[in-house]
């Protein structure tokens, strides 16, 4: 028994051994690791942060400090300029003051604010003007001192300009005589606001915010680089004490960084602060994750330690656990639907096959019935070619086939992609090629399906565009006949107007999603020719005038841009501000204001800004308010009505021109502005007549006609055939009507019509076929009516042999002007 009991003490000595030498390799790098992160790399990595953040601080004070003293060398240029004296010798010297900064304010894009002060110190001129000031010491002691004692420019305090109350600095120049005496003082006057709106473009770290101090220890931004107004506290005036007091570097104080650097030109201090534990948070984070790898190195090295004595349990438990790896991945790749495979280099044979890959090699593969998969060659399964498997053996390059078709044993046709890959060990040795089918004939047939219903979609919006339509038109003509034939009664015509608009809007909204549907398919159309914005504006105006006058809206016309021409199309820029103008009167309650302003910015821009006193647009809606079927929220719809797609509309038609618009308001009940900003042109020269006096010269021998004109009207609705009847009879013209293709030929071998009015969509066949026909057989010219509005359909209806396309509901006035001029063109005389 001695001697069992010895050995299994020494065994257990040389155990532990093993553990204690596992502890110290371990745990004694790891602790030395920790005192040296906590100790030598701490205090390393807080002071290259300290200095990375002075760098920074003096990077922002040379960056304002340029701004200013691109502003100063403007003052020490005129300091001692010869016209200065000039300026100060005039006869009445605010008035030769004034004028000359009326001529240098503006060549200097980056100040706003200019004065001329005499030696004194009292206010002989300023831009922006502040009349009541002249003659009186302006703000003097801000700026006397330091300007005399300098030699060039110096800066004053932030202070609160008088004209406007925005905070503001002055960088003032002393003006000297050829003698050298100060005859004046020339100051330039910089918004806060501006130095704000140039930090407000650096990205700061976390929690870090930037200050800058003037030297009367004044803090000039609050949020987000606002100027700030608010006293200083007690706490905030000691810090700016001792930043006054040390000028440059940096200090900690109730758990902030303080990192400051003085401005040269303008004696300020730009400041940085963060909190302590954001500014050292990369530190700490480093720290904690190095705590964190020598605690796992430590807990590592225990549990190393304590399986160095279990070694053998270990290799068995890894063995089973291994065999249950294998199993599972066994399962996995059986299970999968991408048909997974190995072929051996050398033989081509299959080494490894899964279930899906055997499948595929029965069904679409061609694999010879009788022949195991697992016992079958490359060769033998016809899905990649047979040439493919060199190139990737020899020179790694995979092989790809995507959405190939393959015809299965059913006679159906399958989509594949197929993979082939070289696999190679850590040596480098190829262990075969890797082959991969993925069935792709879902996805295929998705994707038709998607096709072929966004196209049944857009076939939908067509027949409804045109089935809208078509009940509209009689209404229209029976609404001008009984306007034409019904009593004068105030009761009659209000309720024939009230039809007529209520019909005109449902026409309206029908264009609206004709033209939604253009812009996303991005084939919305434009002829583009030098159209005047104000005649636009004035034209848009004046289709809403009535409405306007009913809500007893009052319109101002600022129309100030003197290059008001640009290169776009005029039915759509008509449209874009009828838009614009039809919210303003749509949204603006009764007794409120619309204010309609142009300008030019440049030689090349054209501005028009459209304001109203009404409804405003609230901060979270504007950003959604250029979408499509948005209006803001759910009640303005059921108060309003509408789609929503103006202004949809009108961004894409103002984008297609190559210019911009945007909105702004103040909220609800603030009212809206909407910009629109456009290329400008120059003004045409005079050209030769107008499409519209050619027309009116064209249309001249109507009146010498001696009979009326025929005219055939085919169309299937026999509620619009009626309606043109009545109102083109009334008009002059003689009218014969059919309701199909076949009897629209009918009647044109029993007559001689000299025009055709025609409906696209007949029962029996396409209008373009009867145009086509008619054309051809008796050379009569044609006018579409139709429904379908779209840019093909007006094509085809060219290419059929109509002169003209017009869409439903039928405008009578557009219609009358189109038969006179194909009547006109019929009847003038040829060369």
């Amino acid at each position: 028994m001695q001697p069992a009991t010895d050995k299994r003490r020494k065994d257990r000595f040389e155990r532990f051994n093993i553990v204690f030498a596992v502890l110290l390799a371990g745990w004694v790098p790891s602790i030395l690791m920790l005192v040296v992160s906590y100790t030598v790399l701490r205090n390393t990595l807080e002071s290259n942060i300290l200095r990375d953040r002075q760098s920074f601080v003096n990077l922002i004070a040379h960056l304002i400090d340029d701004d200013f003293a691109r502003t100063g060398n403007i003052m020490e240029f005129y300091q001692t300029a010869p016209e200065m004296e000039r300026v100060f010798a005039g006869p009445v010297l605010e008035t030769s003051a004034q004028q000359w900064l009326n001529l240098r304010y503006y060549t200097h894009p980056r100040i706003d604010g200019m004065f001329l002060a005499g030696a004194d110190g009292k206010l002989l001129a300023a831009l922006p003007p502040e009349p009541a000031l002249v003659g009186k010491d302006y703000n003097s002691a801000l700026w006397k001192a330091s300007t005399d004692a300098a030699t060039g420019a110096s800066t004053s305090p932030v202070f609160a300009r008088s004209v406007d109350k925005r905070m503001a600095t002055e960088v003032v120049g002393a003006l000297r005589g050829h003698d050298g005496k100060v005859i004046g003082y020339l100051g330039a006057s910089v918004l806060v606001e501006r130095v704000g709106r140039r930090l407000s473009t650096i990205t700061f770290a976390d929690q870090a915010v930037c200050q800058i101090i003037d030297q009367s220890g004044t803090p000039l931004f609050g949020p987000n680089f606002r100027p700030r107004t608010d006293p200083v506290s007690d706490a905030e005036r000691g810090v700016v004490n001792e930043i006054l007091r040390t000028r440059s570097g940096h200090f900690t104080r109730d758990k902030t960084i303080y990192s400051f650097s003085p401005l040269q030109m303008t004696g300020w201090i730009a400041l940085v602060q963060q909190p302590r534990e954001d500014a050292y948070a990369p530190v700490h984070n480093l720290l904690s994750k190095t705590s964190v790898l020598a605690g796992w190195l430590i807990a590592g090295t225990a549990i190393a330690a304590w399986l160095a004595g279990q070694f053998s349990r270990r290799q068995t438990e890894a063995a089973r656990r291994i065999e249950r790896e294998v199993t599972f991945n066994e399962k996995i790749l059986a299970n999968m639907p991408t048909g997974i495979a190995l072929v051996d280099p050398t033989s081509r044979r299959f080494l490894h096959v899964n279930d899906a890959f055997a499948q595929m090699a029965r069904q679409f593969g061609n694999l010879p019935n009788g022949v195991d998969i697992n016992s079958a060659t490359y060769d033998q399964v016809k899905i990649a070619p047979q040439s493919a498997i060199e190139p990737v053996l020899s020179l790694g390059s995979p092989f790809q086939l995507v959405e190939q078709p393959f015809e299965d044993r059913s006679g159906n046709t399958r989509f594949v992609n197929v993979n082939l890959l070289r696999l190679q060990d850590s040596q480098q040795t190829v262990q075969g090629v890797l082959y991969l089918v993925d069935d792709k004939t879902r996805d295929m047939t998705l994707r038709h399906e998607l096709i072929d219903a966004n196209a049944a979609k857009d076939q939908f919006l067509a027949l409804l565009s045109h089935e809208l339509r078509n009940p509209l038109s009689p209404v229209i003509a029976m609404v001008s006949e009984l306007e034409a034939t019904a009593p004068e009664t105030p009761q009659i015509r209000h309720a024939l107007e009230i039809i007529r608009r209520n019909v005109e809007l449902e026409a309206r909204l029908i264009d609206d999603l004709l033209d939604v549907t253009r812009i996303a398919k991005g084939k919305l159309q434009l002829t583009f020719e030098p159209v005047s914005v104000h005649e636009v504006l004035e034209r848009a105006c004046e289709i809403c005038r009535e409405e306007a006058v009913a809500k007893k809206l009052r319109i101002d016309f600022h129309l100030k841009a003197e290059r008001d021409y640009v290169d776009g199309d005029p039915a759509r820029l008509q449209q874009i501000f009828w838009n614009l103008v039809k919210n303003s009167v749509k949204f603006t309650p009764a007794g409120g204001r619309i204010t309609i302003a142009s300008r030019n910015l440049g030689p090349d821009k054209i501005e028009v800004r459209t304001s109203d006193t009404g409804i405003g647009i609230e901060t979270e809606k504007i950003e959604r308010i250029f979408n499509a079927f948005e209006q803001g929220q759910s009640s303005i719809t059921r108060q309003f009505g509408g789609l929503g797609l103006g202004l949809a509309i009108s961004k894409a038609m103002v984008e297609a021109h190559g210019g911009t618009i945007a909105v702004e308001s103040a909220g609800k009940g603030q009212g809206a502005t909407f910009t629109v900003t456009l290329r400008a042109i120059p003004v045409p020269a005079e050209s030769a007549p107008s499409n519209g006096q050619k027309l009116l010269a064209q249309s001249a021998p109507t009146s010498r006609r001696f009979k009326p004109a025929h005219v055939l009207v085919v169309d299937d609705h026999q509620d619009t055939c009626i309606g043109l009847k009545l109102m083109l009879e009334r008009r002059g013209y003689e009218i014969t009507t059919a309701n199909s293709a076949d009897q629209a030929i009918e009647e044109a071998q029993a007559a001689d019509f000299d025009l055709l009015i025609s409906d696209i969509g007949l029962p029996d066949r396409s209008g373009y076929e009867l145009m086509t026909e008619l054309r051809d057989s008796k050379g009569i010219r044609g006018i579409a009516l139709s429904g379908f509005g779209m840019e093909n359909d007006v094509a085809r209806a060219h290419e059929a042999g109509f002169s003209e396309h017009l869409t439903k509901p039928i405008n009578f006035e557009r219609l009358h002007e189109a038969i006179e001029s194909l009547l006109a063109d019929k009847s003038a005389p040829t060369a």
